[in-house]
């Protein structure tokens, strides 16, 4: 005579897998926050400049920089001035580093890029970390907002982030590519830079008439 094995409670599985489930979802939308959607109106002009490197380690800020100037684009809420023309204004005003801009190095390519809105910042962390489950990606990224009517700091913020941040059971949220890890969290700060569509337009025009 054959011996059956207790008999699983289907309904318990069920409901333990849906929340499973549910919980990855909830952790997969926590990894990647929605882009800032557009505002109705004129877009604000920006310029993303080259990252600071003081992460130590060769083409970081360069690397960085690519992502955050495509997860500045992807917001839809700025028109970004091409990189190309910011290489070109970054010569004429002979600057090695954004680290350190003088007034008027800011007033040269504030003038140069047609706007009053200089994105930059720093690389501060680009690599891996040791967790019991192995090794996962780590970046660290500040980020600031400098007006180029005053040359003063408007905005600033900084986001250090781990792969396994998210992660939840069965390893739901855990992010293993860096460059993907960069661009969650770049997206992740870009949702606290404001920038007054109306102001940067009025700014923009008294400036050109000059």
């Amino acid at each position: 005579m054959r011996v059956r094995g207790p008999v699983p409670n289907r309904p318990l599985l069920v409901l333990l897998i849906a929340t499973a489930a549910l919980t990855g979802c909830a952790a997969s939308r926590a990894a990647h926050p929605p882009a800032a959607t557009a505002t109705a109106g004129p877009r604000p002009r920006v310029a993303m400049l080259p990252l600071e490197d003081l992460s130590g380690q060769s083409g970081v800020a360069d690397r960085l920089t690519r992502i955050a100037f495509t997860a500045l684009a992807l917001t839809g809420a700025y028109e970004v001035v091409e990189p190309g023309q910011v290489d070109d204004a970054l010569s004429e005003a002979r600057v090695r580093s954004t680290g350190m801009l003088s007034q008027e190095q800011v007033a040269t390519l504030v003038a140069r890029l047609q706007t009053h809105w200089l994105l930059t910042g720093s690389a501060l962390e680009y690599g891996h970390t040791h967790t019991p489950d192995g090794d996962v990606p780590s970046v660290g990224i500040a980020l600031r907002l400098i007006d180029g009517r005053s040359g003063r700091v408007r905005w600033a913020d900084q986001r250090f982030r781990n792969g396994d941040d998210h992660e939840t059971v069965f390893g739901w949220g855990r992010e293993d590519d860096a460059d993907r890890l960069a661009q969650h969290t770049l997206t992740e700060l870009l949702q606290g830079l404001r920038i007054p569509a109306d102001d940067e337009t009025t700014t923009v025009t008294k400036e050109a008439r000059r």
